[in-house]
């Protein structure tokens, strides 16, 4: 069923906001940069922000005509409002876009200024070169690129030309992590609603106070964390994104330090904050200021609300804080938020019937149950449908469908994609209703609040069954300290009639050089095996930063999956599983000696499971085999000793050695007898380091080397 929140209409647009807050209060705080010192390095009150953006707005007009596109390619700064706000009161609409790589293949810049059309680039004198180098061989070589900071001021110039609701005011790209970057047509009328829904549900005022370290290119970014403030006529902090990546902490002392009340960020933000604070302890920080600290972006993870809720509960944060939500750029940005000083709402559903899209509701301690955190209720002027994407039936409450959202925020359609356009932004139900926008992810409305429970796009099916990739993600993530948070792709890969199972994912920086490969890849096979009975089939490890994601941190999968088609992916450590179980040929040594059986057992899972160094107790799970894969072993075996095994023989005889005992009972007749002790694995010493060498010596020879070598003992020292 659908739910909406009604809005009585568009009473001011952002350029008019702005002019009121510099009218009645000039010299109020509007904005402020912080270094990575969090010192401010640069202010401006609304007054300033205001002469600043009607200077900009006086040059765009000489040098360009209503309706002409402008791109803006700055990092985070003060100079960016000017631009964007500029541009909105020159009637010229702004297209917000990241700075390219200054290395390697980037494209991206080139690729939006000619698909927006834009005339005109604006920056900063540093990033001047950059830009023109960047465009310099391609088809917008001719674009004039033009450093704003060198400009003198024309704010007594500047012609005021009322702008209706209607007209376009930006281009937000999308990022682009399912499909190619596309230009989302907001209108003024768009982004008032939206920011009239954001101070709606924030509860915002000019006594707010808001810290934002994120890309002002991207759509959270831009709406929640730098024009929102200005609506509501409060200060923002801006950080540069760089500064909180390497120093997550950065982003809580700063909203300790300027008294933040607003902050927010993808999940992996909250994460990292979480795991920087068990290394560092949160001493000196006092976040009881922090009143909503949004979530959104990518999926929210009640661990991860749990975690930082716990973590940070000493310096004064209140689980009532986290504001779980759900948005993107085709709605301007919000369309679901947590109202009120309450927790975020957490509900346990049968995992089993969610890959059937059903809901059922469970205990959260029931080992059936999935944790789901709720992105809230609509928001003002708002219509979210949950709607069959096949049938286009409205889905009953007990079933997951397409979210679909109607209202005053959804953009105008795709920039020069009518057909594109028309699928997504005009779609209507079974029933005629709409149009609504199809937002491709998946969820449920229960208690008139959206869970969202993955993308309908990044779906993998197998064996009919529904998986989602970020609950296989996450169970990866956690599966070896080695690997990098919230930077793992799982997708599914068609090979025959048969859905493949592979995983890429970054390393730590810190283990980079020394980490064991065959232990991550085995650990990785054993935690997806035993939390969802599939096989990962490949496994490819990349250093950190060497994931293709979003300037929101979003895992870009498809993209992911096209380099490592095209193999432009770095790989550090790769694995493969074989894709057939190969007929079993028991021969040699008579299997009726001690030993024999299980080395020929060992040799044979080495070979069908990819996996080296298996020994007669590692257990079956560990080789990342699935009930498929299990099924096809034991017909091998079946087939081999011309024996009928269960079809559950490997989740009843889970290691070699329990194996073996079977096949010598029921396929050879034999009585049980204890077999010889496993042989202990060679000591590999060629070319091992100091402390792998102690690692393969045995206590007594430790003892050894330890009595007879200090130096061995200082070497250990400096290497902890």
């Amino acid at each position: 069923m659908g739910a909406t929140n009604s809005l009585s209409g568009v009473e001011e647009l952002t350029t008019e906001r702005l002019r009121r807050h510099a009218v009645e209060h000039p010299d109020r705080l509007a904005a402020a940069f912080l270094d990575d010192d969090l010192e401010i390095r640069q202010s401006w009150s609304f007054g300033e922000l205001d002469r600043r953006a009607r200077s900009m707005a006086a040059f765009l007009q000489r040098h360009g005509a209503p309706g002409e596109r402008v791109l803006l390619a700055f990092p985070t700064c003060l100079d960016f409002l000017a631009a964007f706000y500029g541009c909105l009161l020159a009637g010229m609409p702004a297209v917000p876009t990241s700075l390219p790589l200054a290395h390697g293949k980037d494209r991206r810049l080139e690729l939006i200024v000619l698909d927006s059309g834009a005339k005109l680039v604006l920056t900063t004198s540093k990033h001047v070169e950059l830009l023109q180098r960047r465009l310099a061989e391609g088809e917008a070589s001719a674009t004039p690129i033009i450093a704003i900071d060198d400009l003198a001021d024309e704010s007594a110039v500047w012609r005021d030309i009322p702008r209706a609701a209607g007209e376009l005011a930006f281009l937000q790209y999308t990022s682009g992590s399912t499909r190619a970057p596309a230009g989302v047509m907001v209108s003024h009328g768009n982004v008032a609603a939206n920011l009239m829904a954001l101070h709606e549900g924030s509860g915002s005022s000019p006594d707010s106070v808001c810290v934002s370290w994120l890309p002002l290119f991207h759509d959270m970014g831009l709406v929640a964390g730098a024009l929102a403030p200005t609506w509501a006529g409060c200060p923002v902090y801006l950080m540069s994104p760089a500064s909180f990546v390497q120093s997550p902490l950065r982003w809580p002392r700063a909203i300790s330090r300027y008294r933040g009340t607003i902050g927010g960020g993808p999940n992996f933000a909250y994460q990292a904050c979480v795991e920087a604070a068990r290394a560092q302890g949160v001493a000196g920080l006092d976040l009881s200021s922090w009143t909503i600290a949004w979530n959104g972006a990518e999926p929210v993870r009640a661990s991860t609300i749990d975690d930082f809720a716990k973590t940070f509960a000493p310096a004064g944060f209140r689980a009532e804080t986290l504001t779980p939500a759900f948005g993107l750029a085709e709605a301007t940005l919000l369309v679901t938020g947590k109202r009120g000083p309450v927790p975020p709402l957490v509900r346990a559903v049968d995992e089993a019937a969610l890959r059937s899209d059903s809901v059922v509701f469970c205990d959260a301690e029931d080992a059936r149950g999935k944790r789901l955190v709720s992105s809230g209720e609509t928001a003002l002027g708002v219509d979210v449908r949950i709607v069959d994407p096949e049938t286009l039936v409205e889905a009953a409450p007990s079933q997951v469908g397409e979210i679909w959202v109607g209202g005053a925020s959804v953009g105008q359609g795709y920039w020069n994609k009518p057909e594109e356009s028309a699928a997504t932004f005009g779609a209507r139900t079974a029933e005629g209703e709409g149009p609504f926008m199809r937002t491709g992810d998946l969820g449920f409305l229960t208690e008139g609040r959206l869970f969202v429970t993955g993308r309908r796009k990044d779906l993998i099916v197998i064996r009919g069954v529904n998986y989602y990739p970020q609950d296989l993600e996450q169970t990866i993530e956690a599966s070896h300290p080695a690997l990098q948070p919230a930077s793992c792709a799982v997708f599914g890969v068609e090979e025959g009639d048969a859905v493949r199972l592979v995983a890429v994912q970054e390393l730590r920086r810190s283990a980079w050089r020394s980490v064991d490969a065959v232990e991550v890849f085995m650990a990785m096979r054993r935690e997806v095996a035993r939390e969802h009975q599939l096989a990962l089939h490949r496994i490819v490890l990349l250093k950190s930063f060497g994931l293709p994601k979003t300037s929101s941190g979003k895992v870009q999968r498809a993209a992911c999956r096209a380099a490592l088609e095209d193999g432009t992916l770095a790989a550090l450590h790769e694995w493969r599983s074989t894709m057939q179980v190969a007929p079993i040929d028991f021969t040699g040594e008579p299997l009726t000696q001690p030993g024999v059986l299980e080395r020929q057992l060992v040799d044979w899972l080495q070979r069908e499971c990819g996996v080296e160094n298996i020994s007669w107790k590692t257990p079956l799970m560990d080789l990342g085999i699935d009930s498929l894969k299990g099924v096809e072993l034991g017909n091998a075996l079946s087939a081999a000793f011309e024996h009928s095994f269960p079809v559950t023989l490997m989740i009843e005889h889970p290691t070699v050695e329990a194996l073996a005992r079977l096949i010598r009972e029921e396929a050879l007749g034999m009585k049980p007898v204890e077999p010889e002790p496993e042989p202990p694995p060679p000591i590999a010493w060629e070319g091992a380091s100091l402390e792998q060498e102690i690692d393969l010596l045995d206590d007594a020879a430790l003892d050894a080397l330890l009595e007879g070598s200090i130096d061995a003992v200082l070497k250990m020292d400096r290497r902890s």
